[in-house]
């Protein structure tokens, strides 16, 4: 098998254990204060269901006001007259959306409904929150980096906690049998990330995920987000007096210093040709997972995209631990 010139081996891969050298000290308690912040607040939730021309499903609108009042745009997409059943959140990748109800009919001919939201800032859902200490250099990842308590992936954080409690709250449209979360790239690393602040889930499919081992990222990855902090540096701060600043703020945000708390069933894929999110960053996250049920599939020439092969083997977990084990 071949490897991604910059990454390493497979066999090399499969024996990648990185130290959590960047997780903070005090890592836990900055999410339970993060937490404690909000959950004493209630979401604001309108659910809309609209016409949909697959007689089998119904489809809902959704707008989820979140905890500093932005409204995140999301869909539920379910069997049709199903008022209890499995359920899966869904998360999308950087830069995308909640998507349509088409790209859900997989997970509905299952009898499993699902809810996807658009990340704050991205797709048709706005972001309220300022964010200091800047840069000139664009990019989400880049908004309030220097600055934990207000950075951009702990306000996203912070939304998909309330989605996830609302999900599995009376106030829910759907009665949930079982809960998996699921995602691709940045969605990857959401599932992963969530799964390990919100302890009771079923099960986990994070595909590729980004938002892992930053600093192995930054180092080596050619393409996609990772080189938005890299060109902060260039542009921004060129001798890198903010990188131990930054590095810690991204250190609570690492899926990977999530992973020791996520005993879930979990499923992931890489493909070695990734250059988005390098193989290294993905088996990292891997190999800290404390699941005993866990399993990475490779696809050695595939890149940073849908894997039509590994779509029919999520079909087969979520068959495995959301219904065949109710």
């Amino acid at each position: 098998m071949g490897r991604r010139v910059g990454d390493l081996s497979l066999e090399e891969l499969n024996m990648y254990r990185p130290p959590l050298s960047t997780k903070p000290a005090d890592f836990d308690a900055f999410w339970k204060n993060q937490i404690q912040s909000i959950e004493h607040m209630s979401p604001t939730v309108e659910v809309s269901f609209r016409e949909y021309p697959v007689p089998s499903v119904e489809v809902a609108d959704i707008t989820f006001e979140s905890w500093d009042g932005t409204i995140l745009k999301g869909i539920l997409v379910k069997p049709r007259n199903v008022t209890a059943c499995p359920v899966i959140h869904s998360f999308h990748g950087y830069t995308g959306s909640r998507g349509l109800p088409i790209d859900y009919l997989k997970w509905t001919s299952l009898g499993v409904a699902v809810y996807a939201f658009d990340v704050r800032g991205q797709g048709e859902s706005p972001d309220h929150a300022r964010y200091p200490n800047g840069s000139r250099t664009p990019g989400w990842m880049l908004d309030g980096i220097l600055n934990p308590e207000s950075y951009y992936y702990t306000n996203v954080y912070k939304d998909i906690w309330m989605q996830f409690n609302w999900i599995v709250s009376e106030d829910s449209p759907v009665n949930h049998t079982k809960i998996a979360l699921a995602g691709s790239s940045q969605g990857g690393g959401l599932a992963l990330s969530l799964a390990g602040l919100v302890q009771n889930v079923d099960a986990v499919i994070a595909d590729y995920p980004f938002l892992a081992h930053f600093e192995r990222a930054l180092k080596i990855a050619p393409a996609g987000p990772y080189l938005e902090i890299v060109n902060y540096f260039k542009v921004s701060d060129p001798q890198y007096k903010t990188y131990e600043i930054a590095m810690r703020t991204l250190g609570y945000i690492d899926c990977v210093h999530f992973c020791g708390d996520i005993p879930f069933p979990t499923l992931m894929q890489i493909g070695l040709e990734d250059d988005v999110t390098p193989p290294s960053t993905v088996f990292a996250a891997y190999h800290h997972l404390s699941s005993k049920d866990k399993k990475i599939e490779v696809y050695p020439q595939f890149s940073h995209e849908t894997n039509p092969f590994h779509e029919e083997k999520k079909l087969a977990f979520i068959m495995k631990y959301l219904i065949d084990s109710e």
